[in-house]
């Protein structure tokens, strides 16, 4: 009898120490396995016009998870959700796996770098269902840096009027749950009578290098969409159209482009 209670009470420290580590937490976390992934990609082969827009909405534990979408192939909706998940393992290979769609799974590979910038080697392998055709390719991946800052540059009317433009723009940290970016910020149009008042992004879209925005004034009504695209760094933006809708300008439209002055910090 006294062995068993000498044995019990030099348990019990033991077992308190785990139960306290426990409460706090460690006994769970996750660990770190691999560079994180993080952020807006595109993944396109070279001898394809098919490009897939991905947004990571976790990489830095031991489960990876993403959306894309995939534009350019006809065997899906460009619209459609792809839903991948994975590792990156302690030797930095990534390898991502797609619930199915349209009885298609999509599986993506490739080499992290140490920064989590870059995806060298990487392939993708659709397999099965409407897609299979696609088959197995290799990928160059992109990562594309957030739209932030000031933005300043010139919108050309079809009339060849110049329109100067000063634009805030500011792209959130995470992706929405299709795996897109979204904007918020304001612009100003020095020297125009088109709005009343200074008018805010309101509906806007970031995916791979493409981004759309809306800007209203909501003293007049007034909408401007504009449509382009961007470079990796994100500090050239290429309006290929906008357009206003309401007010004094309703009805023109044009191109433009602008340049990052000054990054938010």
């Amino acid at each position: 009898m006294q062995n068993r209670s000498r044995t019990a009470i030099a348990l019990f420290p033991v077992l308190g120490l785990t139960l306290l580590l426990a409460g706090c937490g460690m006994a769970n976390t996750p660990l770190q396995v691999g560079t994180s992934l993080s952020g807006n990609w595109a993944f396109a082969p070279n001898s394809s016009g098919v490009v897939m827009n991905l947004g990571f909405m976790q990489g830095a534990y031991e489960t990876v998870s993403a959306v894309a979408r995939l534009n350019g192939a006809s065997c899906v909706s460009p619209t459609g959700d792809i839903l991948l998940t994975g590792s990156v393992g302690l030797d930095n290979k990534m390898m991502l796996v797609s619930s199915p769609f349209s009885g298609t799974t999509l599986t993506l590979q490739g080499q992290v770098s140490g920064d989590g910038k870059g995806i060298a080697a990487a392939t993708w392998t659709f397999s099965g269902g409407s897609c299979a055709s696609l088959g197995t390719a290799t990928v160059i991946a992109t990562d594309y840096s957030a739209i932030n800052g000031t933005f300043t540059g010139t919108f050309v009317a079809s009339s060849n009027d110049s329109i100067p433009v000063s634009a805030l723009l500011e792209q959130t940290s995470q992706p929405d749950l299709n795996g897109q970016f979204s904007l918020s910020g304001t612009a100003t149009f020095p020297g125009t009578t088109c709005f009343v008042n200074q008018p805010s992004v309101t509906t806007s879209l970031v995916t791979g290098s493409s981004l759309a925005m809306t800007y209203t004034d909501a003293a007049s009504s007034t909408t401007l969409t504009a449509v382009g695209t961007f470079n990796t760094q994100a500090t050239q933006l290429t309006i290929t159209n906008w357009s206003i809708s309401g007010g004094q300008c309703n009805g023109d439209s044009g191109t433009g482009s602008l340049t990052v002055q000054s990054q938010n910090l």
